[in-house]
């Protein structure tokens, strides 16, 4: 193909992504709101004027505006245009990938089309709410099913089952011992199906970005999260006071126990379930420590904390943010099945 013919695909599919990456901002803020993504139109949230389609063209809106809102001047989160270039950056990728460095496959770029705004989405709202909507992780799974019956040479059908099998056991372990979350699980369930072996790619770089963010997060939190252990300390300390003052609600001598507690949306709560009952002198007053933990705590978003409790006293409180992972396993995806294969013959040529 003339050279001419490939820049001016490019470009067009550059264009057509900043496009789907405009509506998917769309699908990333409405739709945990349960909100139309068709019937209401775009508006700025601030002054509520509605917003002309030269307010939004992708990219380039936003950069002439300075990412602020033409008639009050509110800023706009450069998210939006992160998102539509990430979109674009993916959608140019494809069409190289799929049409010019190898001969063209249609199908392939049709998963494309579809897989990297569902990678996006998922990742976006991961980061902003703690979760991945079942229907990206629904979509992730048809098209597993699907290709097996597109690309039923490419990667065989038992291959695909294995890989789902392994990854089953593997993160229903980490989400039991709290490593993962049910929402990583059902999305690697069904990229293994859409991956077959080379999902094991895609967990691989999912890791590696992973905890190198992990790494970096911890150390940039470690003195918040110290801070917010000390103020848990604190309350937990005077309910605990009172629960022997009053006689009742204490653990027994020569025993301990660990009160586990999360932090949700911005909301303190305990997870009384975990609470070893047969230790305890009389049952604790649960409703007053969610009580005071609510009116003490409010600006913390998510996390975990534990508490541990020997006798009479407050041994140790430990408390540490939560972190998303579902946007590094969707790079690892998204590069999986871009450049799985190339990674895995690659690697396979050290050992033959």
């Amino acid at each position: 193909m003339p050279v001419v013919f490939v820049v001016v695909y490019a470009v067009f599919a550059f264009i057509l992504g900043s496009v789907i990456g405009s509506f998917l901002n769309v699908v990333i803020l409405r739709t945990p709101e349960k909100m139309s993504i068709v019937t209401e139109p775009s508006h700025c949230f601030s002054c509520g004027h509605r917003l002309a389609w030269y307010d939004m063209f992708p990219i380039f809106s936003y950069i002439f505006l300075r990412g602020r809102c033409r008639y009050c001047g509110e800023k706009f989160s450069p998210r939006y245009m992160i998102v539509e270039l990430m979109t674009a950056v993916l959608y140019c990728l494809s069409y190289l990938m799929f049409a010019v460095f190898q001969p063209v496959d249609w199908w392939k770029i049709g998963y494309c089309a579809i897989l990297f705004p569902v990678l996006i989405v998922l990742s976006m709202i991961d980061i902003d709410r703690f979760e991945i909507p079942y229907w990206c992780s629904g979509v992730m799974a048809v098209l597993g099913i699907a290709a097996i019956f597109i690309f039923p040479t490419e990667i065989v059908w038992y291959e695909r089952l294995i890989a789902l099998g392994i990854i089953l056991v593997l993160f229903s372990v980490l989400v039991l011992i709290g490593g993962m979350g049910g929402g990583d699980l059902q999305l690697m369930l069904g990229a293994s199906l859409l991956l077959g072996y080379r999902v094991f790619v895609a967990l691989f770089i999912g890791i590696v970005f992973g905890a190198v963010y992990g790494s970096i997060k911890k150390f940039r939190d470690h003195k918040a999260e110290k801070k917010l252990s000390e103020q848990i300390g604190e309350i937990v300390t005077r309910w605990y006071e009172n629960q022997l003052d009053r006689g009742v609600g204490f653990v027994s001598e020569g025993h301990s126990d660990i009160i586990v507690g999360s932090i949700s949306d911005g909301n303190p709560d305990i997870e009384w379930e975990f609470l070893d009952e047969k230790v305890w002198v009389g049952l604790p007053d649960k409703s007053e420590l969610s009580r005071m933990l609510r009116d003490n705590i409010t600006d913390e978003r998510e996390g975990g904390f534990r508490i541990y409790i020997d006798e009479d006293r407050i041994k140790k409180v430990k408390y540490s943010r939560r972190m998303v992972f579902g946007p590094f396993l969707a790079v690892g995806i998204a590069a999986s099945w871009l450049v799985g294969g190339f990674i895995v013959n690659w690697y396979t040529s050290f050992l033959a």
